[in-house]
């Protein structure tokens, strides 16, 4: 019902849209360090094989709910229902979206076995940045590049996206939902109650 990326995919997202102004001077060197510390997080995360799940998924969901523009993000995603959705339905939904988030990386990246983040540059793009990176798996030779679309959000930058090999992955999480919702009635209640479902599944795996 939903999707499941490969490893490296969800090692990227994990590390999972725009205000108009001037470039920031800095948005490049804040995005590039916030990127790259938030991979840092991440990557040690992983490397605790010994973690509990659920210290893992909090882990996970403070890392996000820090650094992406969770909101946006989560709006964006649901798609036309969003408009239709009730105060209380765009409440649960946001809780929702952030669960089910931390939840299926968490089970995805289970697999970790030492692959290489690395941030690698940057350009100053409307009022934020766009962050390049890449994971090296050492075993395969395999590189997966990254970008990240960062803009201002509550006087810091924060992800609004996150593109693999050129994959929006905010899009192509809005369309499985759609699926999703168009199946269940299309109505953001329909989708919310998916997501129940789904974030029970993942507590029994």
């Amino acid at each position: 019902m939903f999707s499941r990326f490969a490893r490296p995919f969800g090692l990227a997202a994990a590390v999972c849209f725009a205000l108009v102004a001037p470039a920031r001077a800095d948005a490049v060197g804040e995005g590039r360090e916030l990127i790259r510390s938030m991979g840092d997080t991440v990557v040690a995360i992983l490397a605790s094989k010994g973690l509990p799940k659920a210290q893992r998924e909090d882990r996970f969901k403070t890392i996000y709910r820090a650094n992406f523009d969770h909101p946006v993000i989560a709006a964006y995603v649901m798609g036309a229902p969003w408009k239709g959705a009730t105060d209380a339905e765009k409440q649960e939904y946001l809780g929702l979206f952030e669960t089910y988030v931390a939840k299926v990386y968490a089970a995805q990246l289970s697999t970790y076995s030492g692959e290489k983040f690395e941030v690698t540059g940057g350009e100053a793009e409307d009022s934020g940045a766009t962050i390049t990176s890449r994971i090296v798996d050492s075993k395969t030779g395999r590189i997966v590049d990254i970008k990240w679309r960062l803009r201002p959000s509550a006087g810091k930058l924060k992800v609004r996206d996150v593109l693999i090999e050129n994959l929006s992955m905010s899009l192509n999480q809005r369309r499985e939902f759609s699926a999703v919702v168009q199946r269940r009635g299309g109505t953001a209640a329909a989708l919310i109650a998916a997501m129940r479902e789904k974030i029970a599944q993942l507590d029994k795996q």
